[in-house]
C-alpha cells in the first residue's frame, strides 16, 4: 500500500507537467478509498471506509490571498493567511498550508496516483475541542492540494511560552498538558487509531481563549493489526528531533513507524517544554543530540523555571528508552488532572 509521504518523496526526485500533476493528485485525494480497522481485523481483512463527510474542495471560496506566503518557517510547507467565504456562512480567516515540492515526475503520478491516501481523509473525520479542524483542500497554491484550517493568530505553543514567559502559572501549564493529552488519547483510540508521529511545541497551537489545538497530522499512522499500514509523513525539520523518540532514529533496515509509545515520548518532551519554557535537550545540537537520543540520555532538568519532583518523574517515565515501559496516556492525564 503506497503512502502519502512515499509519493511526496518520489516527487521530490523528479520533474514535468504541473497542470496534469495537480489534476491527478486532486482526483486521487478526493476519490481514493481509505482503509480503517473496525474491531479485531486480521491480516489482509480490509474494510473500506465510508466517509460521512467527503473531503471538501473549498478552492472557489478562498479569498484575500496575498502574493507571498505569510509563514515560510515550516520545514516542509508554506502557509497563506486567507479568507474562506462560503455562501450562507460567516467569512472565516483560514490558514492554507501548501506542501513544498522540488521537482515532479508525471510517470510516478500515473503509477502512484490511485494509491494516494491523503492526510485529508484522516484529519477531516476527527472531531475534538483540542484538535484543529480541517475545512478541506484548496488547489492553486502548490502541485499538491493545500490543507485549509482555521488561522490561529496566537500561533504555536512554543511562541506562547516564549512571549508570556514566567507569567503563565503552573496551573495553566498543567491544564494545557491535560488538554493536549486528552486530544492525543482521542486520536489514538477507537475508531480513529491514528498516531500523530510528530508532536512538538510547534504543531500545538494556542487559540485566543488559551485552548491548545494539536495539528499537523502529516506524520500520522493508522494503527491496524494487519501489516498494510498507511503511513503519512510530512517531513521533519532538524529541530523537531528534540521531541522524537529514540527508536525512530538510528540505523534501521526498514524505516521505523511511529507508535502510541513514541507519541508518549514526544508528549513527555512537550511536558518538559510546557512546564519549564525550555525546549528539550537545550544546548545540545545536531549530531550531539542524535547521539544523546540513541544512547538513551535524558534532557537535563531545567533550573531557570524549576519543575516539581512529581512532574519531573512523569517526564522521566515518558522518556524511558524502552517503549513498552512508558506510561499510558490515561494514567498520565489522570495524574496531571489532579494538579490542574
Amino acid at each position: 500500500m503506497t503512502s502519502f509521504i512515499t509519493l511526496i518523496h518520489e516527487l521530490l526526485q523528479t520533474s514535468p507537467s504541473e497542470q496534469a500533476l495537480r489534476a491527478n493528485i486532486i482526483a486521487a485525494v478526493v476519490s481514493t478509498p481509505v482503509v480503517e480497522q473496525r474491531g479485531p481485523v486480521r491480516a489482509n481483512a480490509i474494510a473500506p471506509l465510508t466517509f460521512s463527510q467527503p473531503p471538501n474542495d473549498v478552492t472557489k471560496y478562498i479569498r484575500e490571498r496575498g502574493p507571498y506566503a505569510d509563514d515560510t518557517s515550516g520545514g516542509f510547507s508554506d502557509v497563506w493567511k486567507c479568507a474562506l467565504a462560503k455562501p450562507g456562512e460567516p467569512k472565516a480567516v483560514v490558514a492554507v498550508k501548501a506542501l513544498r515540492l522540488g521537482t515532479k515526475k508525471e510517470e510516478v503520478l500515473q503509477i502512484r496516483g490511485k494509491n494516494l491516501r491523503g492526510e485529508v481523509h484522516i484529519w477531516i473525520r476527527l472531531d475534538h475541542p483540542n484538535v484543529l479542524k480541517l475545512y478541506g483542500i484548496a488547489d492553486g497554491f502548490a502541485p499538491l492540494p493545500a490543507l485549509v484550517s482555521p488561522w490561529i493568530e496566537r500561533g504555536t505553543l512554543t511562541m506562547y511560552l516564549d512571549h508570556a514567559g514566567g507569567e503563565i502559572s503552573t496551573e495553566i501549564r498543567v491544564s494545557i498538558l491535560v488538554k493536549v493529552g486528552n486530544a492525543l488519547h482521542y486520536i489514538h483510540s477507537c475508531p480513529h487509531h491514528v498516531v500523530h508521529g510528530d508532536l512538538t511545541g510547534s504543531n500545538i497551537l494556542i487559540n485566543d481563549d488559551g485552548e491548545p489545538l494539536i495539528s499537523d497530522f502529516g506524520l500520522s499512522s493508522i494503527l491496524e493489526e494487519y501489516n498494510e499500514t498507511s503511513y503519512f509523513k510530512s517531513g521533519r525539520t532538524a529541530g523537531a528531533t528534540r521531541w522524537v523518540a529514540p527508536e525512530l532514529l538510528g540505523q534501521h533496515t526498514e524505516r521505523p513507524k511511529p507508535s502510541i509509545e513514541s507519541d508518549v515520548y514526544s508528549y513527555g518532551c512537550v511536558t518538559l517544554q510546557t512546564l519549564s519554557g525550555q525546549v528539550p535537550f537545550l544546548g545540545i545540537h545536531d549530531m550531539g543530540l542524535y547521539h544523546a537520543k540513541i544512547s538513551g540520555n535524558h534532557p537535563q532538568r531545567p533550573t531557570d523555571l524549576p519543575i516539581e519532583d512529581s512532574y519531573w518523574q512523569v517526564i522521566e517515565n515518558c522518556l524511558d528508552f524502552t517503549p513498552r515501559n512508558r506510561p499510558e496516556l490515561p494514567d498520565i492525564i489522570g495524574f496531571l488532572s489532579r494538579g490542574a
